[in-house]
């Protein structure tokens, strides 16, 4: 047998360890640079197929006079018990059409609205109220001059302290509309009808939240732009309701 050839296991054993080690270790950070670049992958999809952003860090107290104490924390919003109106707005990038917003608010003590959400309608605004005119009626004040307490969008329904509530907005081109825990609440049509705020609200333009002689808590607020098979199948809609 050819002694070149021929060498004891044990001489190739050292050999073999550091082979081995070498290949667990290309193996072992091709799975990290694997794994890492997967997760960044399905963040990025995540992002992008939802399309949802935080609002956050340019957020305001407003002067209504009379605020209650305000606390803006990470993603949530304290409003303390004001006389009457406490609030805040954003100062951020803005937009006026094509959106939803959403976000959960509670009303911790007090019994009118915790929850007045004030955007924009294009070049208008309107406010979204929840619990106010005593702590039940819900509707979007004002359209047509008359506010939430006496247009189409009106409607009532009981609110308990410390219990949170999921609320979301949506502006198309054709509609507003309103959701309270995934529910509908309110959808007003846009076409011939003209929009705004009652006065109390204008420091929360162009857009805000604001409270009502109680202590609210919001929180979660984020905004997305509507794509344009959204879009598309708002204008169906409002077409095939013509």
């Amino acid at each position: 047998m050819n002694p070149v050839t021929f060498r004891p296991l044990f001489l190739l054993l050292p050999f073999l360890g550091l082979a081995s080690l070498a290949i667990a270790h290309t193996a072992t950070a091709q799975t990290v640079d694997a794994v890492a670049e997967n997760t960044t992958n399905d963040k990025e999809s995540e992002g992008s197929a939802t399309g949802w952003r935080p609002l956050s860090g340019s957020w305001v107290v407003s002067q209504f006079g009379g605020d209650g104490p305000v606390e803006i924390k990470d993603d949530q919003i304290m409003l303390g018990i004001g006389d009457p109106l406490t609030g805040v707005r954003w100062k951020g990038d803005l937009l006026r059409e094509n959106f939803e917003i959403e976000l959960e608010a509670r009303r911790v003590e007090g019994f009118d609205f915790f929850c007045g959400l004030t955007f924009p309608v294009g070049e208008s605004n309107v406010s979204l109220i929840l619990g106010g005119w005593g702590g039940g009626v819900v509707g979007i004040s004002s359209i047509d001059g008359r506010d939430a307490s006496e247009n189409e969008t009106t409607s009532f329904r009981n609110f308990d302290n410390e219990q949170w509530y999921k609320v979301r907005v949506r502006v198309d081109p054709y509609e507003i509309r309103a959701w309270i825990d995934d529910k509908q609440a309110c959808a007003q049509p846009r076409k011939d009808h003209k929009f705004g705020i009652r006065y109390e609200m204008d420091q929360c333009v162009p857009l805000g939240l604001a409270a009502f002689q109680c202590k609210s808590e919001l929180r979660g607020i984020k905004v997305r732009q509507l794509t344009d098979d959204e879009i598309a199948q708002a204008k169906q809609k409002s077409e095939s309701a013509e």
